[in-house]
């Protein structure tokens, strides 16, 4: 069984309707383990925020519902957090020194691969083509979607 690390860029799929919505409900169904960076948690809620202040795509009480919704996949083990300890740190600088990445996007891959030395058989869930392609350099399976 498969583990998944979902960038956050993918998880916005899970909560609101667009492309790819469809191919992560199925990861999802299929019953492998879905991870997401501690980092991801804060990363999702400003982007759940800025569609609803500044882009105005979320009423309140649909913001509060999907924070809800996100949350309780959290508390009811549906999405595993994984830890940004100080050797993933390690591990994005590492990444950004061989290639110019964002510092979220860096650990977001750090995570990944922290995921996959310890679990194995883990595959990095993105919608960014770029963040994909260097996942697979780092040997991840990925799933653009």
């Amino acid at each position: 069984m498969n583990n998944f690390f979902i960038d956050t860029s993918a998880l916005f799929k899970r909560y609101i309707t667009e492309e790819g919505t469809g191919q992560l409900d199925d990861i999802f169904k299929k019953g492998g383990t879905c991870y997401i960076s501690d980092i991801t948690i804060i990363e999702m809620l400003s982007n759940l925020k800025r569609e609803n202040e500044i882009t105005k795509e979320l009423d309140d009480s649909i913001y509060k519902k999907i924070k809800k919704e996100f949350f309780n996949d959290i508390a009811q083990g549906n999405i595993k957090t994984a830890g940004v300890l100080s050797e993933t740190i390690i591990e994005a600088i590492n990444i950004i020194d061989k290639r110019y990445l964002t510092p979220l996007d860096s650990i977001q891959l750090a995570t990944a691969l922290q995921i996959e030395s310890e679990k194995g058989d883990t595959v990095f869930v993105c919608s960014d083509k770029k963040l994909c392609s260097l996942a697979e350099e780092y040997g991840l399976k990925f799933l653009l979607i």
